[in-house]
Protein backbone atom coordinates (compact mmCIF):
# COMPACT_ATOMS: atom_id res chain seq x y z
CA UNK A 1 0.00 0.00 0.00
CA UNK A 2 1.20 3.30 -0.84
CA UNK A 3 0.53 6.74 0.35
CA UNK A 4 1.23 9.78 -2.34
CA UNK A 5 2.17 12.91 -1.26
CA UNK A 6 -1.11 14.84 -2.61
CA UNK A 7 0.55 17.51 -4.74
CA UNK A 8 -0.91 16.36 -7.37
CA UNK A 9 -4.58 16.14 -8.11
CA UNK A 10 -5.98 12.85 -8.04
CA UNK A 11 -6.85 12.42 -11.47
CA UNK A 12 -4.04 13.32 -12.58
CA UNK A 13 -2.37 11.03 -10.02
CA UNK A 14 -4.24 7.93 -11.55
CA UNK A 15 -3.13 8.96 -15.03
CA UNK A 16 0.59 9.18 -13.82
CA UNK A 17 0.04 5.53 -12.21
CA UNK A 18 -1.64 4.38 -15.08
CA UNK A 19 1.52 5.10 -17.28
CA UNK A 20 3.66 3.93 -14.79
CA UNK A 21 2.43 0.73 -14.74
CA UNK A 22 2.26 0.24 -18.87
CA UNK A 23 6.26 1.15 -18.56
CA UNK A 24 6.38 -1.22 -15.79
CA UNK A 25 4.37 -4.28 -17.38
CA UNK A 26 6.63 -3.87 -20.48
CA UNK A 27 9.98 -4.62 -18.61
CA UNK A 28 11.83 -7.83 -19.27
CA UNK A 29 11.11 -9.29 -15.57
CA UNK A 30 7.83 -8.18 -14.75
CA UNK A 31 5.27 -11.11 -14.40
CA UNK A 32 2.34 -8.66 -13.36
CA UNK A 33 2.23 -5.28 -12.31
CA UNK A 34 -1.85 -4.17 -10.65
CA UNK A 35 -2.35 -0.70 -9.32
CA UNK A 36 -6.01 -0.50 -7.53
CA UNK A 37 -7.37 2.92 -5.86
CA UNK A 38 -7.73 2.70 -2.31
CA UNK A 39 -8.75 5.96 -1.06
CA UNK A 40 -9.34 9.44 -2.95
CA UNK A 41 -9.38 11.60 -0.45
CA UNK A 42 -6.04 10.57 1.48
CA UNK A 43 -4.11 8.80 -2.38
CA UNK A 44 -4.10 5.67 -1.05
CA UNK A 45 -3.14 2.94 -3.67
CA UNK A 46 -2.36 -1.10 -3.49
CA UNK A 47 0.01 -2.09 -5.78
CA UNK A 48 0.41 -5.89 -6.46
CA UNK A 49 3.66 -6.60 -8.44
CA UNK A 50 4.77 -10.06 -9.30
CA UNK A 51 8.40 -10.11 -10.76
CA UNK A 52 10.80 -13.05 -12.46
CA UNK A 53 13.38 -12.74 -9.43
CA UNK A 54 14.90 -10.01 -7.05
CA UNK A 55 16.87 -8.59 -10.18
CA UNK A 56 14.16 -7.70 -11.88
CA UNK A 57 12.67 -6.64 -9.05
CA UNK A 58 15.21 -3.93 -8.36
CA UNK A 59 16.03 -3.54 -12.06
CA UNK A 60 12.85 -1.81 -12.13
CA UNK A 61 13.82 0.47 -9.29
CA UNK A 62 16.69 2.23 -11.26
CA UNK A 63 14.29 2.68 -14.12
CA UNK A 64 14.02 6.48 -14.66
CA UNK A 65 10.85 6.31 -14.70
CA UNK A 66 10.27 4.64 -11.73
CA UNK A 67 12.67 7.06 -9.37
CA UNK A 68 10.42 10.07 -10.63
CA UNK A 69 7.41 8.98 -9.77
CA UNK A 70 8.72 7.92 -6.53
CA UNK A 71 10.62 11.09 -5.94
CA UNK A 72 7.38 13.40 -7.54
CA UNK A 73 4.34 11.61 -5.58
CA UNK A 74 5.16 8.88 -3.53
CA UNK A 75 5.23 10.15 0.25
CA UNK A 76 5.34 6.25 1.93
CA UNK A 77 5.20 3.15 1.19
CA UNK A 78 2.81 1.44 4.06
CA UNK A 79 2.75 -1.86 4.26
CA UNK A 80 5.15 -4.05 2.46
CA UNK A 81 5.51 -7.89 1.92
CA UNK A 82 7.56 -9.92 -0.25
CA UNK A 83 7.60 -14.19 -0.43
CA UNK A 84 9.71 -16.34 -2.21
CA UNK A 85 8.64 -17.95 -5.37
CA UNK A 86 8.07 -21.55 -4.32
CA UNK A 87 8.61 -24.24 -7.05
CA UNK A 88 6.03 -27.13 -6.13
Amino acid sequence: VIQTTGKVPYEQLVEHLAELSEKTIAEAGCIMFKVVPLEKATGRFALWEIWKNQAAFYAHHEQTYTKEFFQAELDTIEFFESSEKVEL
